[in-house]
């Protein structure tokens, strides 16, 4: 159990720092993306002012929603979910203390009601991937809530079933991810040709995107061969027996 507590702990460390680039990363955005003269105004996508519970969490469920009680218009809300999220996190990051269920929960909160008004910027992969590895985030965050006379383990038994689900979501996606590019059909990734202009258009280009870019055709190729080899069949090996399979699977993503 003690290593179960350590990659426990490691986890939400990284969910911590996720958090808080995707929640710094959005703030910077919203006046040009969402404000009043924005590419997507997020008022137009907040429909409803809830004045109870049920309404708070019917259709769209967001914290936005309360913003005309305030006093405050969306954008200004926006900006504070952003800041309240970008603290929450960077505290979480910094102290072991406060990585619990209160605050993944805030967390989690915090992003989907950025979610339900972001619209078209907000409906990539990462951002859906997001809400479901920060809801398991909530299910495996240890509970420091003190209750009098009751006392929380800082483990329990289930830990390795809810680190489990975590090893379930990451081998969905990187197994569907691997899938969907044969059963897109498209020429370029059935002719292996896919990298010769994959790094040139992608959404957002590494530095090192312009270097890989310029190697020759036949290693492209083969890189995207290695694509499916390293997307489909090695993600099998992270429920395997063996430690060293599931060793050699890690390398095998992170490469």
């Amino acid at each position: 159990m003690p290593e179960m507590k350590k990659t426990r702990d490691v986890f939400l460390w990284c969910m911590s720092v996720v958090y808080l680039f995707a929640f710094a990363s959005l703030y910077v955005q919203i006046p040009g993306l969402y404000g009043d003269n924005g590419v997507l105004p997020a008022k137009l996508a907040l429909n409803t002012e809830a004045n109870s519970w049920q309404e708070l969490l019917d259709g769209q469920p967001t914290l936005l929603k309360l913003t005309p009680k305030l006093g405050l218009d969306v954008q200004t809300g926006m900006d504070l979910l952003c800041l309240g999220g970008i603290l929450i996190s960077f505290f979480c990051m910094v102290s072991r203390g406060g990585r619990d269920v209160v605050s993944f929960t805030l967390l989690w909160m915090l992003y989907l009601s950025l979610y339900q008004v972001g619209q078209t910027f907000m409906w990539f992969q990462w951002d859906i991937l997001l809400l479901e590895a920060g809801f398991l985030t909530i299910l495996i965050a240890p509970f420091k809530i003190q209750i009098p006379k009751l006392k929380f383990a800082p483990s329990h038994h289930h830990d390795r079933i809810t680190m489990w689900l975590v090893k379930w979501l990451l081998f969905r996606l990187m197994f569907a991810s691997g899938v969907v590019k044969l059963t897109s059909k498209c020429p370029t990734w059935w002719g292996l040709t896919a990298l010769t202009h994959h790094f040139e258009t992608q959404c957002i280009p590494t530095p090192f995107a312009w270097f890989w870019h310029q190697f020759p055709t036949w290693f492209l190729k083969l890189s995207c061969a290695l694509t499916y080899v390293i997307e489909i069949p090695i993600p099998f090996l992270f429920f395997a027996p063996v430690r060293s399979l599931r060793i050699f699977a890690f390398f095998a993503q992170v490469c």
